[in-house]
């Protein structure tokens, strides 16, 4: 009886384990809408409220930047998606790493404050 306990327990980690593991990244999946969201825990306000970066299939994005002190300035360029572990979208040349949280898509700015850009629903 034990050992029947046993493997149920095991058989459980194991289906777990296989039911939450996130299939890897494409670069279709990262096609889309970003807004700004800050975690700093400081709560400040930003110059970022009206930032949204948008990832075209193209290859190309649009970055809208700006705040209520700061002047709303719009770029664009090239985009590309580097995968594997240490997923990466560039930017032109800035660099951003991808991170899966909560099935929501989140180009990381600064890991050490927890700002990033997530793709918006």
């Amino acid at each position: 009886m034990r050992l029947r306990l046993q493997v149920a327990i095991l058989a459980c980690y194991i289906l777990a384990g296989c039911l939450t593991t996130q299939p890897p990244l494409t670069r279709d999946a990262l096609v889309g809408n970003y807004v700004y969201k800050s975690e700093d825990p400081e709560g400040k306000s930003t110059d970022h409220e009206w930032d949204q970066l948008t990832l075209r299939a193209d290859g190309k994005y649009n970055l809208v930047q700006g705040g209520p002190t700061k002047l709303k300035s719009e770029k664009t360029g090239v985009w590309q998606f580097y995968g594997g572990n240490a997923s990466q979208v560039n930017l032109d040349h800035a660099g951003y790493p991808v991170r899966m949280k909560r099935g929501e898509i989140r180009l990381m700015i600064d890991d050490d404050i927890g700002i990033w850009y997530a793709k918006a629903k």
